[in-house]
């Protein structure tokens, strides 16, 4: 379907990506005066002279639709503190819900739960509007009339924000320290939905060594500079790909070279957490390690419980592993302990995730990291792929509400979420956790109000400016050989840019 929008020029480029994301893929959005047949024109009006008046409505359109307009009014934005950036940004979002919530009554289509939020991360707006000086109530009333965010996902982000504040630093902490994300890049096998810095061992095991001689180096500068500034390591995560595919003293050795290049004490880390994902990989010496190394957080990833999902999907391991390696965790006394489930894997419906659940909930995890599927171009599953199917967003949304309920009878309550660029019906990516077992790393990282130095292959630097929470970002290449060839250059430009952020 063509449709034409009559809007001002300067709008019109934010006001269609938005729909973009929103509306089906059959839906063409285009500007009125260009020269198409359309199906239907939407002509907008904007009024600012007393507040924002927004009127919307389809012209050019014989049918017998009852109501084809929708008409917002906004005096809210008279307020004396509102500057003139913000008054252009309400003035978008006015003509972002106003559209496309005509389009859908006109479509017979129903709104995303998201309203017009398609971020990534919608609880940084909360946290802008707190900081500010909003009431939780004034933000839920904001979230519902100026973005359209319906009732239940209104009250799970209010409620994963209230849980992240008492994590969160303040400006003057978050200037004397920093997380650390150390990242693995090699796992047994490459999972089919998966496009994170993971390359077989297999085929890639010949640069594990060049690679570990590569990081050490970037541990050993940075954490020099990072002493140097008398900065203080808050949280380190050791990620990938897959930590646990190196042999128990490779590991260690890892482990030891951030503690010691970092000065790193018990008394000042937050969270030390190893992601040993795929179970294959896990035996009682590596565990043994990080129970040493005072690591106390890990988490083993079965992403379904389904074994013809499992062979489907690449991950070459059985449920019986799964369940034989986190009964050792648990054995060796690790009490926080996550495992990941991904909803909306190729094959799987309610029936097949219920099962999974079912397993899960016998087991009893400390926390639950619920991913929605979501196809990346890196990954080597895609929706056209013959014989994977996935799942429609009606369906999607009944299964997520199952893992909410398992979470329930766990014990388990939000505390982070993020969502994706394209993830299966536009949902959202939620950690729950037993209250006091939540990640800390987790929280500073997507609400990024805290410097995270990336060690290691396909890290993300983010160098926060606690002045205004801007923040610059830094990658490390996925693919090992290059990352072997370019760590001196990287991590000097690291170290450049870290140290004018503090000076």
């Amino acid at each position: 379907m063509k449709i034409g929008l009559k809007i001002d020029s300067k709008y019109y480029g934010p006001v269609k990506g938005t729909l973009k994301v929103l509306l089906p893929e059959h839906i063409e959005i285009y500007k009125a005066a260009q020269a198409y047949d359309f199906d239907i024109i939407i002509n907008t009006q904007l009024d600012t002279s007393d507040g924002i008046k927004v009127i919307s409505e389809i012209v050019g359109d014989t049918s017998s639709k009852a109501e084809q307009r929708d008409i917002i009014k906004d005096k809210e934005i008279l307020d004396s503190a509102v500057d003139g950036q913000d008054f252009e940004k309400r003035c978008r979002y006015r003509l972002k819900l106003s559209i496309y919530r005509l389009l859908c009554d006109y479509l017979d289509l129903e709104m995303s739960p998201w309203g017009i939020l398609i971020g990534v991360r919608p609880t940084k707006l909360v946290h802008i509007l707190l900081d500010k000086g909003l009431s939780y109530q004034q933000v839920d009333y904001r979230l519902q009339n100026i973005y359209g965010v319906n009732p239940e996902k209104r009250e799970l982000l209010l409620n994963i924000v209230r849980r992240e504040r008492k994590y969160i630093p303040t400006a003057s902490e978050a200037r004397k320290k920093i997380s650390i994300y150390l990242g693995v890049p090699f796992c047994p096998t490459k999972c089919d939905y998966c496009s994170f810095a993971s390359y077989p061992l297999k085929e890639y095991g010949e640069y594990v060594s060049d690679f570990l001689a590569a990081l050490q180096y970037e541990i050993e500068s940075i954490g020099q500079v990072v002493r140097d500034l008398n900065l203080k390591v808050d949280t380190v995560y050791i990620g990938g790909g897959t930590p646990t595919v190196l042999s128990a003293e490779e590991l260690e050795e890892i482990i030891k070279k951030i503690k010691s290049s970092f000065a790193i004490t018990g008394d000042d880390l937050r969270e030390f957490m190893v992601e040993a994902g795929r179970p294959d990989t896990i035996n009682e010496k590596k565990l043994r390690v990080l129970k040493q190394e005072k690591v106390g957080r890990i988490s083993i990833n079965p992403q379904t419980m389904q074994q013809k999902t499992l062979n489907k999907i690449g991950r070459d391991h059985t449920v019986k592993d799964v369940v034989q390696a986190y009964k050792l965790a648990r054995k060796m006394n690790f009490a926080n302990i996550n495992m990941d489930l991904i909803v909306g894997l190729p094959g799987e419906g309610k029936e097949e995730l219920q099962l999974t659940l079912e397993e899960i909930q016998d087991l009893q995890p400390d926390s639950l990291t619920v991913h929605t599927l979501a196809i990346k171009r890196a990954a080597n599953l895609s929706k056209e792929q013959s014989g994977l199917s996935t799942a429609s967003a009606a369906k999607i949304n009944k299964m997520l509400n199952l893992t909410q309920k398992t979470a329930e009878k766990l014990g388990l309550v939000p505390y982070y979420m993020y969502r994706q660029k394209s993830p299966l019906g536009n949902f959202e990516n939620i950690g729950y956790s037993k209250p006091g077992q939540e990640s800390i790393y987790n929280i500073l990282m997507m609400e990024e109000r805290e410097i995270i130095i990336a060690l290691g292959g396909g890290g993300v630097t983010k160098l926060v400016d606690s002045n205004d929470w801007s923040l610059e970002r830094e990658i490390n290449p996925k693919f090992p050989v290059q990352y072997i060839k370019e760590v001196e250059e990287r991590t000097q430009r690291k170290i450049d840019k870290l140290t004018t952020l503090l000076r």
